[in-house]
């Protein structure tokens, strides 16, 4: 219910002309309803990963969004997306550390505003995946928040619970103890080659074939449905 007068109130907004063209055309990406018994194989994903100044929601800022689609299992590597945008960042130290990103790299970065814009014209209405997808989600809107007053409406996926959820097994019991679940432990156990960690981009790629291998374990447990993969 609330989702639904966040959207009406957004939508209002874009009737009296208060939004960016972007932030509406994405909004009445949502005119059609959820339909859960659509085949997996029909359905568009984006796979994204933001790289931020910090771990705090609310104080802390993106620098990059990766994102690559997929047309149910098949990657898009052809049609991935990428920005830069333009921070503060505490130290260049730090940022080369984790990011591999120079601060003359986010000075020339687009505006937030317009970079996050743009990524909404990617994922249009897409069903979102990403691992440990609340913070990303919560980065994401909490830009939309303090621009343009709204949020995502997207169907979301994380990886991480997916994993968790098909799995049940040893690595299961120690999820909690030992990070069995970390990007890096997953892809590892999956034989998928980790490159270009810790860039938005390189992670939101790690992520899409983390996710083909996952949707294959679904498939066998009869998860072939959106409504199914989403339980819903």
């Amino acid at each position: 219910m609330l989702e639904l007068i966040q959207k009406k109130l957004a939508l209002r907004k874009c009737r009296n002309g208060e939004l960016p063209e972007s932030v509406c055309c994405y909004l009445h990406r949502f005119d059609d309803p959820f339909r859960g018994k659509t085949p997996i194989e029909e359905v568009r994903f984006v796979v994204f990963d933001t790289e931020t100044t910090g771990f705090d929601v609310k104080s802390d800022r993106i620098i990059s969004i990766g994102a690559v689609g997929m047309e149910g299992t098949v990657i898009d590597v052809a049609g991935s997306f990428e920005v830069l945008l333009q921070q503060e960042v505490s130290s260049e130290r730090e940022a080369v550390t984790v990011h591999g990103l120079l601060r003359r790299d986010i000075d020339t970065g687009m505006e937030e505003s317009e970079a996050v814009c743009r990524f909404l014209d990617y994922l249009g209405n897409a069903v979102i995946v990403a691992h440990h997808a609340d913070f990303d989600i919560g980065m994401i809107n909490q830009v939309l928040a303090r621009r343009f007053g709204t949020r995502l409406f997207n169907e979301a996926l994380d990886t991480a619970s997916f994993a968790k959820r098909l799995e049940k097994g040893p690595y299961y019991n120690l999820a909690h103890k030992g990070g069995e679940y970390r990007l890096d432990n997953l892809c590892d156990r999956y034989g998928i080659r980790l490159y270009d960690r810790h860039t938005a981009p390189g992670d939101a790629y790690l992520t899409a074939q983390l996710f083909q291998h996952l949707l294959a374990l679904g498939r066998k447990a009869g998860i072939d449905t959106l409504g199914k993969l989403l339980l819903k």
